[in-house]
């Protein structure tokens, strides 16, 4: 059953990032009043990012679920509010909280696991778009992704602070966890691990173009069937900490395309629908030059004469090529002028 669960949840990842691509391309989020982003801010999202677990740690369960809920509501409204009157975003998101509760109260843990993960993906969605859109740029994301794969071996591997965070939120209404089967050892993804999986194809797709959005999704969809495989095998047992594989991944992505293209399109470019940067070529050779070059020059002009060339023609010689530049000026020669030595 865990096999069918886990062959499930790659699927599911890749539906999110489908939709999300999808919402990129048809929705205009409205961008927040803040400039753009620096590494300041990547720096705060990470310490955001490491702190929120200690935080939640230190707080009642009840507590925990309370502030997830209010997070994801304001999440779905938001995703919501672009395609929707603001007045049915904010209905639809308080129905489905709601709708979340009630399973809780209802002691129903499929109900509340399967309306947690449907919040949890809408919220997905808006948060990368959001970031996305405002102008998040590639090497961000691969700064974070750097950043959290250090983060996730240490508190993940070499700690148990994931294993009693999981432990604390697993089963409870609005728990961050992306999760397909419930008990001691569910079938999930944590919301950090889906935020990374889908926000970098959206970036991708803004700063280099759809082959590497393509690229991007595949390896992320990759990266969590290839785990996915190992736990049904058995050779992993326990929780394994997903960015140590996704993260580097994600840096190389970044190197490859960043290099290939010679730079990230902006995001005011994207919107313009400009093509992303061309591929890094050797310059076009210039044709003054290469009409300089080609030239015959007369037998009788003592070797080492500097002549000016323009328009395919000799327009003055002389002894130097400031000379032999003054020269094609005084017989009317414009300064789109080709000095060559004989």
């Amino acid at each position: 059953m865990n096999g069918i669960a886990m062959v499930a949840l790659s699927c599911c990842v890749a539906l999110l990032m489908a939709g999300a691509g999808l919402y990129l391309a048809r929705v205009r989020m409205p961008r927040p009043p803040v400039g753009v982003y620096a590494s300041a801010d990547i720096a705060v999202l990470c310490v955001g990012v490491v702190l929120a677990p200690l935080i939640y740690l230190a707080l009642p369960g009840a507590v925990d679920s309370a502030l997830f809920g209010l997070v994801l509501c304001l999440a779905v409204q938001f995703t919501l509010a672009p395609v929707c009157p603001s007045r049915w975003a904010w209905c639809l998101a308080l129905a489905a909280t709601g709708t979340t509760v009630a399973f809780a109260v209802g002691g129903s843990d499929v109900g509340v696991r399967a309306c947690t993960d449907v919040l949890l993906a809408a919220a997905v969605v808006g948060v990368t778009n959001l970031w996305a859109q405002s102008g998040m740029r590639s090497s961000h994301v691969a700064a974070l992704a750097g950043a959290l794969t250090c983060y996730d071996l240490v508190a993940t591997t070499l700690t148990q602070v994931t294993e009693h965070f999981v432990t604390q939120v697993r089963g409870r209404p609005f728990a961050p966890l992306l999760a397909l089967t419930g008990g001691h050892e569910p079938v999930a993804v944590g919301l950090g691990d889906l935020l990374l999986l889908v926000l970098f194809p959206l970036v991708a797709a803004k700063a280099y173009g759809r082959a590497a959005a393509f690229t991007a999704a595949a390896v992320g969809v990759a990266v969590t069937s290839v785990i996915s495989v190992l736990f049904a095998a058995g050779v992993l047992t326990s929780g394994f900490p997903l960015l140590t594989a996704l993260g580097p991944l994600i840096v190389a992505q970044h190197l490859v395309w960043s290099r290939r293209t010679g730079g990230e399109r902006s995001t005011v470019a994207w919107r313009d629908g400009a093509p992303p940067t061309a591929s890094r070529r050797s310059p076009e050779p210039d044709t003054r030059v290469s009409a300089a070059l080609a030239l015959t020059f007369p037998e009788d002009l003592p070797e080492g004469t500097w002549c000016a060339v323009h328009d395919g023609r000799i327009a003055g010689t002389a002894a130097s090529p400031g000379r032999a530049h003054h020269e094609a000026r005084r017989h009317g020669a414009t300064a789109d002028t080709v000095v060559r030595q004989v």
